[in-house]
């Protein structure tokens, strides 16, 4: 299973030294197909939207397809939210949630086993 795990790094827009803290992909099998591989959290539209997205890489036998959650908390405004998207193989995908501005953090989990991600940007106003 390491193999699986230790392919190559995906290629991803770059963010703001100032923007961007703790990015931290989540380890994940999938709930369909008999798949493993990993989700990240971009801010690749920015900080200052409430559109982000989910990049991933699941690879095997079947559809490899997984519910992700992304569960964040605004550290200033005590705001917190939680939202799930479905994940399919390799490429990305849009989310929307609206944190406000602030420090914020959060996890990403699945619907299936996996170890965490975690992520962690500063929203201006």
């Amino acid at each position: 299973m390491t193999a699986l795990l230790a392919g190559p790094a995906l290629a991803v827009a770059p963010v703001a030294a100032a923007d961007a803290g703790l990015l931290d992909d989540a380890i994940t099998l999938t709930s369909a197909g008999f798949c493993v591989g990993h989700i990240h959290f971009e801010t690749v539209f920015g900080t200052e939207t409430r559109y982000f997205g989910l990049v991933s890489a699941l690879h095997g036998v079947g559809p490899c397809s997984v519910d992700a959650g992304v569960h964040w908390r605004n550290l200033d405004t005590g705001a917190a939210g939680t939202v799930w998207q479905r994940i399919y193989g390799t490429g990305g995908t849009q989310i929307e949630f609206d944190p406000g501005p602030g420090r914020i953090v959060g996890t990403i989990t699945t619907d299936a086993p996996h170890k965490p991600g975690r992520f962690e940007f500063v929203r201006q106003s």
